[in-house]
């Protein structure tokens, strides 16, 4: 009975989600003006192209994983690519077993739906799910990161890659632009091999070279680099040509979203808000190259993470909390957030934050007591680090593109969106919609199509 529900799941309705990593509407749009893209240019012709919000924090890791289950980090669980575990100063790196929400293919699945999913962040060690599944790009190696596992050989078969070598992209940007087409080379190969010969009904494929080369050649973009801007422009191009493959592999009858989780701009300065704790005496782990944050006592009262998180050391939750619940704990949060506020560009002195919000104003559910206790949201270009070993406040790096909450995109081929600005935890809903499934109850999103 299974068999044939899963037969006849394949047969019926599809839907095909294009996820491009922190791709803007307005460059988007531009290169679309360009000529640049056509074959996006024709999905926007028949369907719906606007401009579309992210999630806070703005993060590649939590972003997915609000669009796959239609809730805020406050109900999922994920609040970026590291974070701490309760009641102690040890880190983790986020994956698939820390999501407290249904993904959208879980639900799928337990409706008979089969499902296909390549790289989505989040998705490492991969779960099991009524089809196929890749991880994404945290996990280390193709191997171990696939269900069922020997998909791993057919797709290495393929050439297919999980993710550029970041540490290579820091070198050289030749060499950054070498590891993009072979890794989108790949994608594609093993895009259309699965969506052409396996039954699914949703399926979702991730490219995250779009956000790499936007951290590392936003700058040459942006100036009009006489050597980097062409071909910051001809791997868009090639990101195009990938999308006309994989949607041609599923075929017309299949409905197309494709998506951005966040947009971009260029970075101003990077702030290492670890370095404005020390210096304000809310951190009391000093600066050195084996910084690390188990060596906090009750001299400190505040620490953060990667970007704009930030927890005060409370008595009874954190092993060495020396701040006392009530009272004492909202004083010292109304105290930080009045002072980060006052945070100003070194060179134009114009403030650097757009606000800093306590946690129960950003988030809610299940799992706001995993929340970080302040959230530090930047104005465009302030690009929020943090890093015990650092005594610099005002930095720079290689990276030279930064995340952005607006001017993400969504694109909906033959059919319009719902009125209003899609937001990331629309996609949960969206996709079941397109599927003609109800979505589950308690969703933060709304079907936009």
């Amino acid at each position: 009975m299974l068999d044939f529900l899963r037969r006849r799941r394949a047969s019926g309705p599809r839907v095909l989600v294009i996820g491009l990593d922190g791709v803007p509407h307005s460059l988007l749009t531009e290169l679309i003006g360009r000529g640049v893209m056509p074959n996006l240019a024709e999905i926007a012709a028949s369907g719906d192209l606007r401009p579309a919000e992210s999630t806070q924090p703005t993060v590649s890791c939590t972003a997915w994983t609000s669009f796959v289950t239609g809730v805020n980090p406050g109900g999922h669980g994920v609040f970026g690519f590291i974070d701490r575990e309760p009641g102690s100063y040890r880190h983790y790196i986020t994956g698939s077993r820390y999501v407290r929400s249904p993904q959208v293919w879980r639900t799928l699945g337990e409706r008979g739906h089969r499902v296909i999913i390549m790289n989505v962040p989040v998705t490492s060690p991969p779960p099991e799910v009524n089809g196929l599944l890749v991880g994404g790009f945290l996990a280390p190696k193709l191997e171990g990161a696939t269900h069922p596992p020997e998909l791993a050989a057919r797709l290495g078969r393929l050439g297919y890659r999980i993710d550029i070598d970041p540490w290579q992209a820091r070198k050289s940007l030749d060499l950054l632009l070498q590891d993009l087409d072979a890794t989108l080379k790949g994608r594609v190969a093993g895009a259309t091999e699965l969506l052409s010969r396996e039954p699914w009904s949703y399926a979702m494929v991730h490219v995250m070279g779009t956000d790499r080369i936007n951290h590392f050649m936003w700058a040459e973009w942006d100036d009009g680099d006489p050597d980097y801007a062409p071909r910051f422009v001809d791997y868009y191009a090639a990101v195009d040509a990938a999308v006309g493959e994989i949607a041609r592999a599923a075929g017309d009858d299949a409905e197309l979203l494709l998506l951005s989780d966040h947009g971009f701009t260029r970075t101003v300065h990077e702030i290492n808000i670890d370095v404005w704790l020390r210096e304000r005496g809310y951190l009391g782990v000093p600066a050195s190259e084996d910084a690390k944050l188990t060596q906090a006592d009750a001299s400190t009262r505040a620490f953060s993470m990667t970007p704009g998180r930030i927890y005060v050391n409370l008595r009874g939750r954190e092993p060495q909390g020396g701040v006392e619940p009530g009272d004492e704990y909202e004083a010292l949060r109304d105290e930080i957030i009045a002072g980060l506020m006052e945070l100003a560009d070194p060179d134009s002195g114009e403030p650097v934050l757009e606000a800093v919000r306590r946690r129960e104003e950003v988030f809610h559910g299940d799992a706001l007591d995993r929340a970080p206790d302040l959230l530090a949201i930047p104005r465009d270009g302030y690009d929020l680090k943090s890093s015990l070993t650092g005594d610099e406040l005002f930095t720079s790096s290689p990276i030279t593109g930064m995340h952005t909450y607006g001017d993400a995109f969504w694109l909906v081929r033959g059919r319009q969106f719902q009125d209003g600005t899609p937001r990331v935890e629309d996609g949960a809903p969206t996709a079941l919609s397109l599927l003609g499934e109800e979505p589950p109850e308690g969703l933060d999103g709304r079907a936009m199509a």
